[in-house]
């Protein structure tokens, strides 16, 4: 019997909008902190692709998307860019990547600046990044789940972010359980 898909295609406009490419995966990461690359398993929120409904904005009768009892709807600009998500987040194993955290001090956010049609400006990827529960942790090392990704928006302020830290730093130090400081 085959597995039933992590997100389910999505309707807009009367088509069906496959969203397979945010399927969970794991990837590695060497941190120096540690003597061996980290797995590191990465699922996604409908927040990558959705955006909260506004009835000055969006249609009653567009198809809509539970976020727990708050209603989304499907942003095509968001879905457009989720199709580059799995490669950029892959990309965090590079050495030399930094993200940034948030005021919030339970996430982080990567800035990525994209020169395409849908973005042409800062890609924001917003994600928690945690050590695996002792049960699972013959498969992976830590969980981070991508909590949102949408263009800078240039009317809006930007995010409120403390300090910036290499992701394999941070990385090897969630594993660790040490302090995860940002360089201000």
């Amino acid at each position: 019997m085959p597995r039933e898909a992590y997100h389910p295609p999505a309707s807009y406009g009367g088509r069906s909008q496959d969203l397979s490419h945010l399927e969970p995966f794991v990837f590695e990461a060497a941190s120096a902190k540690v003597p061996r690359p980290l797995r590191i398993n990465v699922r996604f929120t409908n927040h990558c692709y959705s955006e909260a409904f506004d009835p000055n904005r969006h249609s009653p009768d567009d198809p809509a998307i539970q976020d727990g009892a708050r209603r989304r709807v499907f942003a095509p600009e968001r879905y457009a860019l989720s199709l580059h998500l799995p490669a950029l987040i892959r990309s965090l194993a590079s050495p030399g990547t930094r993200v940034h955290e948030t005021a919030a001090r339970r996430n982080w956010m990567y800035a990525v600046a994209m020169e395409i049609p849908e973005a042409n400006t800062r890609y924001q990827i917003f994600f928690d990044l945690r050590r695996t529960v002792p049960d699972r942790r013959r498969f992976q090392d830590l969980d981070m789940v991508v909590e949102s990704a949408y263009p800078a928006d240039p009317e809006r302020a930007a995010p409120n972010v403390l300090g910036r830290v290499n992701f394999l730093l941070l990385a090897g130090n969630v594993y660790l359980g040490q302090k995860t400081s940002t360089r201000r």
